[in-house]
C-alpha cells in the first residue's frame, strides 16, 4: 500500500518528515532572533560603547565570511556516509545554542578587554563555525531528502508559517522578559538559557527522522576541487543577483536598530511586542505562496515584495513614535520580507539545477555557503554601519533621554536606508531570468538521471539500492 500511495502522490511529504524538517529552521531561525539583542546588551547591560561593539561585530563577520566559503567547500567534498551527505552537518545546531548561552553569559565584571574577547570568540564560534555549518548545508540535504520541486515548495511555504509563528513567539516574549529579567549581565543569561535549552533539543529532530534517500548530481565527477567551485562561480551569473538581494536583506535585518527605536523613540521596548503581535496578519499569504508560484515566476514576486519593503520603511520613518502607523508600516513591510525570506533556497536550488544542466557539479554546498558568506558581509556592514552611525549623531547607553540627533539617527536606520536599499535590490530582480529557462532545465535534468538510472540497470540487471539511499 505504501508503494501505491507513493506512485499516487508523489509530492507528499508525510506529518513526520514535515514537522521535523521545520525543527531546525525554526530553532536557527529563533536564534537569529536572539542575536539581534546582542548589541543592546552589549551597550547597555555591559557598558560597552556602541562603535566598539559595532567594530568587534563588523569583523566578526568579516572572518565569518571567509569561513563560510570553506565550509561550502567542504560539504561539497564530503562523500556519503551511512548518514548521508549534507546531513551529519546538523548536529552544529547544539553548538548554536551552547555558543548563544556563553556569549549572553560575558561576565559583567570583567575589564573592557575581556569582554570584547569574550564576546568577540563566542559569537564568532556561533556564526563563523555553527551557523556556517548549517547554512552550506541546508540546500544540499533538502535535494537529497525531497524529489520534487512541489516537495519544496511546501517546505518552504508551509513551513515558513511555522518559523514566523516560532518567531513571533521570540520577538513578543523577549522583549517582555527584558523588561523583568534582563536587569543585569546574570540576568540575560537566565533568560537567555530558557530559550537555548528547548530550542537545541527541539532542533536536531531534522537530523534524527530526516533522511537523505535521492539520487542527484548523477553528471558530476566523485572528486571536488577548488576549479569546479570556481568554474561555477564564474559560469552562474544568477547567484550575484541573489547574492545582492541576500546582502541588503541581511544588512536590514542585522542592524539590530528596532530595539533601539522601540526603547527611544517610541518609548517603551514592551510595545515592540505589541507590533510582532499584529504582525500575524500576514501569516495567511505563505498559504498562498505555491498558488503564486504557480501564476508567477519567483523573481517577479521578490520584485513585488521589495515594493511593499519600500513603502513600509517609508511609513516607519514618518510614523515617528505613532504606533498606529508603526503597525500598519510593520504589516506592509512584513509583507515585503516573506519572498526573500521563503525563496532565496528555492531559487538556489534553480542555481544548482541550472550548473546541472551545463554538466558541471550542482555544487549546493558551495552555492549555500555564497548565501552564508553574503549574509554575513550584510550582517557585518549591518552591524558597523549602526554602531558608526549611532555613534557619530551622540548616541550614549548611559543616558535615559537621547539627543534629537540620535533619535534622528534611530529613524533613519529603521525606516529611510533600509527603503533604499531595497529599491536597489527592485532593481537587480529586473535582470534575474532564470525563472525562464528553469522548464527545460528540469527537463534535461530528468532525460540524464533516466538515461543514468538506465545504464546502471543495464549493468546490474536492476537499479541498485545503493544509489537510492544513502
Amino acid at each position: 500500500m505504501g508503494k501505491k500511495e507513493k506512485v499516487k502522490n508523489p509530492n507528499k511529504i508525510g506529518a513526520l518528515r514535515f514537522w521535523a524538517w521545520q525543527s531546525r529552521a525554526l530553532s536557527a531561525g529563533c536564534n537569529f532572533l536572539v542575536l539581534g539583542f546582542i548589541t543592546i546588551y552589549c551597550t547597555d547591560a555591559l557598558n560597552m560603547p556602541a562603535v566598539l561593539v559595532g567594530t568587534l561585530l563588523m569583523t566578526s563577520k568579516i572572518f565569518d565570511g571567509v569561513t563560510d566559503l570553506f565550509a561550502g567547500y567542504l560539504i561539497d567534498k564530503t562523500k556519503n556516509t551511512r548518514w548521508g551527505k549534507a546531513r551529519p552537518y546538523e548536529l552544529a545546531i547544539l553548538g548554536v545554542w551552547l555558543c548563544t548561552w556563553l556569549l549572553f553569559s560575558t561576565p559583567g565584571d570583567a575589564s573592557l578587554v575581556m569582554k570584547s574577547i569574550w564576546v568577540f570568540v563566542m559569537y564568532s564560534c556561533v556564526n563563523a563555525i555553527f551557523i556556517t555549518l548549517l547554512s552550506a548545508n541546508n540546500n544540499a540535504y533538502m535535494v537529497r531528502a525531497f524529489s520534487t520541486q512541489d516537495q519544496m515548495v511546501k517546505i518552504a511555504s508551509f513551513g515558513g508559517v511555522i518559523i514566523t509563528v516560532g518567531a513571533m513567539v521570540v520577538n513578543i516574549s523577549f522583549p517582555i522578559l527584558m523588561g523583568t529579567l534582563a536587569t543585569s549581565p546574570q540576568g540575560w543569561s537566565t533568560m537567555v538559557a530558557i530559550y537555548a535549552i528547548p530550542l537545541a533539543i527541539i532542533g536536531i529532530f531534522r537530523f534524527l527522522f530526516v533522511k537523505e534517500t535521492n539520487l542527484v548530481d548523477v553528471a558530476a565527477s566523485e572528486k571536488i576541487t577548488m576549479k569546479d567551485v570556481i568554474t561555477v562561480l564564474k559560469s552562474n551569473p544568477y547567484i550575484y543577483i541573489i547574492c545582492i538581494m541576500q546582502f541588503v536583506s541581511s544588512l536590514v535585518t542585522n542592524m539590530g536598530i528596532a530595539t533601539y527605536f522601540y526603547t527611544y523613540v517610541v518609548g517603551n521596548v514592551a510595545s515592540m511586542s505589541v507590533v510582532m503581535a499584529f504582525s500575524i496578519v500576514v501569516l495567511p499569504l505563505l498559504f498562498f505562496m505555491p498558488m503564486f508560484l504557480k501564476k508567477f515566476q519567483m523573481g517577479k514576486i521578490i520584485l513585488v515584495a521589495c515594493g511593499f519593503s519600500v513603502v513600509g520603511g517609508v511609513a516607519t520613518f514618518l510614523a515617528g513614535g505613532n504606533m498606529q502607523i508603526i503597525i500598519i508600516a510593520s504589516i506592509i513591510g512584513g509583507i515585503g520580507s516573506l519572498p526573500i525570506a521563503y525563496l532565496t533556497d528555492l531559487m538556489l536550488i534553480d542555481c544548482g539545477s541550472y550548473n546541472e544542466s551545463k554538466g558541471l557539479s550542482r555544487m549546493d554546498g558551495t552555492l549555500g555557503a555564497v548565501k552564508g558568506f553574503t549574509n554575513k558581509l550584510g550582517a557585518a556592514a549591518g552591524a558597523g554601519l549602526m554602531g558608526l552611525l549611532l555613534s557619530m549623531s551622540g548616541y550614549d547607553g548611559s543616558l535615559t533621554v537621547q539627543p534629537e540627533s540620535a533619535i534622528l539617527m534611530i529613524r533613519l536606520l529603521i525606516g529611510v536606508i533600509p527603503a533604499a536599499l531595497f529599491l536597489i535590490v527592485g532593481i537587480a530582480m529586473f535582470f534575474y531570468k532564470l525563472d525562464k529557462l528553469m522548464p527545460q532545465i528540469n527537463k534535461d535534468i530528468e532525460a540524464k538521471r533516466a538515461a543514468f538510472l538506465a545504464g546502471e540497470a543495464k549493468l546490474s540487471g536492476a537499479f541498485p539500492s545503493d544509489k537510492l539511499n544513502f
